[in-house]
């Protein structure tokens, strides 16, 4: 008599059919994976060019509520050791709805240095942040800057600059600090009076009042009468990030020379994301315009925010002099930018 065997065998896959669905999938992958990051970076495009539109947003209603823009910075004295007061990302605070953290803040005569405002200038603010950013969040969000009188001490990081103003004089004189030492030794006519229609919206003030060669920077806070060139031809806050030296990328809260806020110097090679790739190009004032530059993670460009609040972005292979005219409120240029 013969049985039956009436157990069917379970088909399963051969080694072969197992490769070509792996690789399928890895082609797959391969194939989504630019898409996925582009939108991504879309993305943190986006986020990015909100945050500077909130900014443009707290900036006017700062304006509406004191009658004058935020000042840029307050350094009473020369560089490079001199401590500094308030800036222009501290006086926004509770125009970006965070009034409870701005309390917290030890105004003068407290320096931003000193021991009261440990815990206040390394906390990380979100809308100052791009998410495209590198090392932004966590305990990668603080570091200690490179120079000045904080290079000692840990601080927020953030992602956005106030534009000073417009920069040139070998480049070494700018609207963020004074060094009159230096000043003194240019030949004409590099004496270290920045042309008053250089001025930006938002530059340091309130100091340097031994110094005969820094009077520019005596100037006291803008209004919206300032602007002569025109709310909507006027960078007010831009981007910047770089990807090679961590201590010299933006710190929120620190208002000492350009951690915070930058100048449009007269060289292309300040803009942009890498520092070490500005600093190798040849270009007066050494690594100074580095130090001031502007950059994002974005691809060809970085988002600025108007004086009339609109955002725009633009592009690494802009005309630098038309973007120092952007930066200035009284050279009364008038200009017709396309999107």
């Amino acid at each position: 008599m013969v049985r039956l065997d009436l157990r069917r065998r379970r088909p399963g896959f051969t080694l072969i059919e197992l490769l070509v669905v792996i690789a399928i999938i890895a082609l797959l992958i391969a194939l989504l994976l630019p898409a996925v990051q582009k939108v991504r970076a879309a993305a943190d495009r986006m986020v990015c060019a909100n945050n500077l539109k909130q900014i443009g947003i707290a900036l006017h209603n700062y304006a509406n509520d004191h009658g004058k823009f935020p000042v840029g910075g307050i350094t009473e004295g020369a560089c490079c050791g001199t401590r500094s007061y308030t800036t222009w990302t501290i006086e926004l605070l509770p125009y970006l709805e965070m009034d409870n953290l701005f309390k917290q803040y030890a105004q003068r005569p407290v320096f931003n240095e000193d021991a009261p405002n440990a815990i206040f200038r390394q906390i990380s603010v979100k809308s100052y942040i791009c998410p495209a950013d590198m090392d932004t969040r966590g305990s990668l969000s603080i570091d200690r800057p490179a120079s000045g009188p904080g290079r000692n001490l840990p601080y927020g990081r953030g992602s956005y600059r106030a534009v000073s103003g417009k920069s040139g004089f070998t480049g070494r004189v700018f609207w963020d600090t004074c060094e009159p030492g230096l000043i003194n030794r240019l030949p004409a006519p590099y004496t270290g009076r920045l042309p008053m229609e250089w001025r930006g919206l938002l530059h340091s003030t309130g100091g340097h009042l031994r110094f005969r060669e820094c009077a520019a920077m005596r100037t006291a806070q803008e209004t919206f009468a300032a602007i002569r060139d025109g709310t909507s031809n006027t960078i007010v806050v831009g981007e910047y990030h770089n990807t090679d030296v961590p201590r010299r990328r933006t710190f929120w809260a620190y208002t000492y020379t350009s951690y915070n806020q930058s100048s449009i110097s007269d060289q292309s090679r300040a803009l942009g994301p890498s520092y070490l790739k500005c600093a190798f190009l040849p270009g007066p004032g050494g690594d100074n315009p580095c130090k001031r530059g502007f950059g994002s993670m974005h691809p060809n460009g970085m988002n600025f925010v108007f004086g009339d609040g609109h955002v725009g972005f633009i592009r690494y292979d802009i005309d630098i002099n038309m973007l120092q005219a952007m930066a200035t409120i009284g050279g009364d240029e008038t200009l017709i930018l396309s999107d």
